[in-house]
């Protein structure tokens, strides 16, 4: 006999359709106005919750959206675990543990800086004024978890952002981008050592080494052997499988597995699921299209449900008073923002880059809510301080993009144009894959006394191993930076058969831009990868380039763009 009734069944599918339609038309308008569809989203929970929708219609309200230990309340629950559980898979999967390693120094310097600074200002603040977090007694969980949140940075989210700016595949998109996975992941292992300790309701020091050698151990074996096992199986799968499906189906199996051990031996099925990605995304066997596609799918699908049952669990105007979200945006902006810029000038950085760095370091997003929405869950924080949090996610997630562009916007713009040289152009590239493709072309170059076609060649592979370049729309851009170089050089290629860069859409690349950078002029590299992503957004332009027969005509079908502007 079914535990649901008709009216059920009819309440739990219209609760669906509410949270998934309402967010879908927001994070429209909002993607429209060139800002975070994650907003668009929690806007929509927030119309439908208790805020809004509640106090206009109650009883309606309550009627869709019913509370306590109902069949409609629980299901509609497991989904948005569910939801959660796959945007920390997903957040895995933009890991790249090589990445992290190759970066060195520079990042484990500005990574020690975002989390330290702010971990200690914020859990300083509220163990020392426990009233302004609503408790009258200094609690060591909630100081613990108020350090955690101002700390974490939202990796998806900043994924985005650098793709939406052009600067995803840059230098310093691949740092920001690194120095946000070990963050997450140190604020990650931290939240689950806490919430062990909320259960166990000890700060006993063997009970608390006991459980971080036990969740070190555990992250260790996921990352190293259970990872090496996945990296040997993701080939078979490819081969005997319907591709992307068997893929796809292997991600979330192995995410819901680790999810169920993590939750198992007392660590959170959350933090299970993200080790889940890392060790599946980091794989080279792992297609960026198929990568894309999972996206995809809990983006339009899972995401919204979770993102719109925030604004379902609390009412925001309720008790609602602005000194807490003001406390932690200054934590936030005084503490990580300017302990990043810090960092980043003690590394060398110019103070522009500096401020792009920290602006992007600065955001919570998606990933300070969900740590907000399991806190909640387990008592550690009240309502008005999850409200708090939601509030300083979603600010700094409006504001992250725009200043990173304002901060690396130059008065004169470097043109890819004016680098093109014909002695440095390839009609008809034939490489049967990116390593061969990059040492073809480092062939061109024989008029650059002070370091080797070979050296240059050595880099550019090194960096591409790091993060592939293809960029899409049938693009490449391999670049990589040298300390010999005094100016900018560009490499340029077609492909009539095209070679595989492992873009995000699985096209191989047709045009394929090398770009060669001094070691310390990162501005001139993000110019001229920006310059390349505006200008091949047109698809006639993309299609007269491809289409070509020699340098003229190809220079001819770039130039309208510089005419249009």
């Amino acid at each position: 006999m079914s535990i649901f009734s008709r009216t059920d069944i009819f309440v739990l599918f219209l609760s669906m359709a509410l949270m998934l339609g309402s967010a879908w038309f927001l994070a429209e308008i909002f993607r429209r106005l060139k800002l975070p569809a994650v907003a668009g989203e929690i806007l929509a929970g927030i119309m439908l919750g208790p805020t809004l929708f509640g106090r206009i219609s109650p009883s309606i309200y309550s009627s869709i959206f019913p509370s306590g230990y109902t069949s409609v309340h629980i299901s509609l629950e497991s989904f948005i675990l569910i939801g959660a559980v796959l945007l920390l898979l997903v957040a895995g999967l933009e890991i790249d543990l090589s990445s992290v390693v190759s970066q060195g120094k520079n990042v484990v310097i500005i990574t020690a800086f975002s989390i330290i600074i702010p971990f200690t200002i914020g859990a300083y603040i509220a163990y020392r004024f426990p009233g302004l977090f609503g408790i009258t007694e200094s609690s060591y969980p909630l100081s613990v978890f108020i350090g955690i949140s101002v700390s974490i940075t939202a990796l998806p989210l900043i994924a985005r952002i650098l793709m939406n700016i052009q600067l995803f595949h840059s230098d310093i998109g691949m740092l920001i981008m690194t120095a946000a996975v070990i963050t997450d992941l140190v604020g990650w292992l931290l939240f689950s050592l806490l919430i062990q300790l909320v259960h166990t309701g000890s700060v006993d020091l063997y009970v608390l080494s006991k459980t971080i050698l036990f969740t070190i151990a555990i992250s260790l074996f996921i990352l190293t052997i259970l990872r090496s096992g996945i990296n040997r199986i993701l080939p078979w799968i490819q081969a005997k499988t319907e591709w992307p499906g068997g893929i796809i189906s292997f991600t979330i199996i192995t995410g819901f597995i680790l999810a169920a051990m993590t939750e198992a031996i007392g660590i959170h099925a959350i933090f299970g699921a993200f080790l889940a990605g890392i060790a599946i995304g980091d794989s080279p066997h792992l297609r960026e299209q198929t990568r894309n596609t999972i996206t995809q799918f809990v983006d339009n699908i899972f995401a919204p449900l979770f993102f719109v049952s925030i604004g379902l669990r609390v009412d925001f105007f309720d008790n609602f008073s602005p000194v807490l979200p003001i406390i932690m945006l200054s934590i936030i902006l005084f503490g990580k923002f300017s302990s990043v810029i810090i960092a980043s000038r003690f590394i060398g950085m110019k103070i522009r880059e500096s401020l792009a760095v920290a602006s992007g370091m600065s955001s919570s997003g998606a990933m300070g809510i969900i740590l907000g929405i399991f806190a909640l869950q387990n008592g550690l924080i009240s309502s008005n301080v999850f409200e708090a949090i939601v509030i300083t996610a979603v600010i700094t997630s409006l504001i992250s993009g725009p200043l990173m562009k304002f901060f690396l916007k130059q008065k004169e713009s470097l043109k890819l144009i004016d680098l093109l040289d014909n002695g440095l152009y390839i009609r008809n590239l034939k490489a049967g894959n990116s390593i061969e493709a990059i040492r073809i072309m480092t062939k061109q170059l024989t008029g650059l006394n002070d370091i080797s076609p070979e050296k240059i060649a050595a880099g550019v592979i090194a960096r591409e191993n790091m993060m592939s370049t293809g960029i899409g729309s049938s693009i490449a851009v391999p670049h990589a930076r040298f300390d010999e170089l005094k100016k900018s050089v560009v490499i340029t290629a077609q492909s009539e058969s095209g070679v595989d860069f492992n873009a995000f859409d699985g096209k191989e690349a047709k045009l394929i831009f090398m770009i060669l950078s001094p070691f310390n002029d990162q501005q001139s590299q993000i110019q001229i990868l920006a310059d390349i992503s505006r200008i091949f957004q047109d698809k006639d332009i993309r299609e007269r380039t491809f289409n070509a027969k020699s340098y003229n005509e190809f220079i001819a079908a770039i130039k309208p763009f510089y005419f249009k502007k």
